[in-house]
């Protein structure tokens, strides 16, 4: 924790802890920053709480902190033996949560939702679908997407 932290006015969450607007989570050897969203003075989940929903790509083994973009790709070939920290999203498809990174994705078009609390995805639908439906309305096929990691900018076709 940071030292000027300590004089930050704390909010005590609905799971039942204190915790500051925004702070460090750290899960899996890795760390990134978050802004928890607060709502007339009150927020769901901690800081410590978040750590705790972290996930593992399924692919790449990196960390999929709340909030991040994830793909729901399905395992080529037989025999492919998943990891036991991978997390799988649809036993019917077999398909399994996974990062968004550069190194591990696809495409950036695979953006298929976000790690949403308390540790499931919140399903959006990809930039491929976004066309396909752009197109069953009429449309041109054509869809611009800004940033494909903005969770409100891939909601707000819903």
């Amino acid at each position: 924790m940071k030292f000027f932290n300590i004089f930050k006015k704390k909010i005590v969450a609905d799971c039942g802890h204190k915790t500051l607007k925004k702070d460090n989570v750290t899960a899996f050897g890795e760390s990134c920053e978050i802004a928890i969203p607060i709502s007339n003075g009150k927020t769901a989940y901690c800081h410590r709480c978040l750590e705790k929903m972290a996930i593992r790509c399924a692919w790449c083994g990196k960390v999929i902190f709340i909030g991040d973009p994830i793909t729901l790709y399905s395992p080529r070939g037989e025999g492919l033996k998943m990891p036991d920290y991978a997390v799988l999203y649809n036993e019917e498809h077999s398909s399994y949560v996974g990062c968004l990174r550069w190194d591990c994705a696809e495409t950036g078009a695979d953006r298929a939702g976000f790690w949403h609390p308390p540790g499931k995805v919140f399903r959006v639908a990809t930039p491929l679908e976004m066309c396909l439906h752009n197109l069953q309305s009429g449309g041109n096929g054509i869809v611009t997407i800004k940033d494909i990691g903005d969770f409100k900018e891939a909601t707000k076709c819903l």
